[in-house]
């Protein structure tokens, strides 16, 4: 049977595997049945030393806290997504708008091309002036 400070060096070196994502005999997963495989003890040997894995535990926390957002992060997501929120609603409406303007300026050019052909028309009709001589 292994003496206690070979177990507990064992199991410091299977936590730092563990949380560089290096296992060798685990599965890789942070937790305290994986580190007992990882250092090749029973997990009864590894619940023998509480104060190793105390510090895996905190080593795991702080890495999951590392990757988990911050409440100002999230707050700062949230006003993002707020803003594009307003910006998309602002574009959906001036495009409203501007569709609408395009159909004004569409049937103001078809009135002013018609009215062009009916005075174009009327013109030709007043073709046939008589000039008048000065005297």
């Amino acid at each position: 049977m292994p003496t206690a400070e070979p177990i507990e060096a064992a199991l410091k070196a299977a936590s730092e595997r563990l949380l560089r994502g290096e296992p060798t005999r685990s599965d890789g997963s942070l937790t305290v049945a994986s580190l007992a495989v990882e250092a090749d003890v029973s997990r009864a040997s590894a619940y023998r030393y509480p104060h190793v894995l105390a510090e895996f535990r905190n080593l795991v926390a702080e890495r999951e806290d590392a990757a988990t957002p911050s409440a100002s992060l999230r707050q700062e997501v949230q006003s993002l997504k707020a803003a594009e929120r307003g910006l998309r609603q602002e574009h959906t409406r001036e495009v409203r708008e501007l569709r609408s303007s395009i159909n004004v300026l569409a049937q103001q050019v078809q009135f002013l091309t018609l009215e062009n052909q009916r005075l174009s028309q009327a013109s030709s009709h007043h073709d046939r002036v008589t000039r008048i001589d000065r005297r």
